[in-house]
């Protein structure tokens, strides 16, 4: 496995137009498109071990990783309504003393759905709401491997979080 590296950025206003795509809310019904898309977009590469995976996204809606932002988390629907790309976002786990105010906990696209731009609308759907809410700094933690994932982020402002930064 590749190391991991958190990344870090300001939150702001939306860039640009509105976004094209009809972004929503993520509501309960979602719950099954939701794991049933996670296993799809990470399919052989799941960030956990496969028994983990299985309920994982109702568990970070549940708070197990920080309470649950529902204002700045979010679904894309396809053409045909299936769920395409979404984005879920925490307060930073309890005990934790960092930089930031607000966790990228997931960001992730069914395979069918990859480079149209989806997870960039959601990233900056993301990045409004939090600046929104009074919230200042985003974190995530993104394999280092994953090229794409790291591409996004550092074209929207998000830079390595430095060793002294956290302190």
């Amino acid at each position: 496995m590749n190391p991991l590296i958190i990344l870090t950025a300001p939150t702001g206003p939306r860039e640009g137009s509105r976004p094209a795509a009809a972004i929503r809310p993520i509501r309960a019904d979602d719950l099954p498109g939701l794991d049933a898309m996670y296993r799809d977009a990470y399919a052989g590469s799941l960030p956990q071990p496969p028994d983990r995976a299985v309920g994982w996204i109702d568990a970070l809606l549940d708070g197990a990783e920080g309470r649950h932002l529902p204002e700045a988390s979010a679904v894309l629907a396809g053409p045909d309504g299936q769920l395409a790309a979404a984005i879920i976002v925490t307060e930073p786990a309890s005990g934790t003393a960092e930089a930031w105010d607000s966790v990228i906990a997931e960001l992730f696209t069914h395979p069918d759905h990859r480079r149209q731009g989806l997870a960039e609308e959601l990233l900056g759907h993301c990045l409004h709401v939090l600046h929104s809410l009074g919230r200042t700094r985003v974190a995530v933690t993104v394999d280092s491997g994953n090229s794409a994932a790291l591409a996004l982020y550092l074209s929207r402002d998000f830079r390595r979080l430095a060793d002294d930064d956290g302190d």
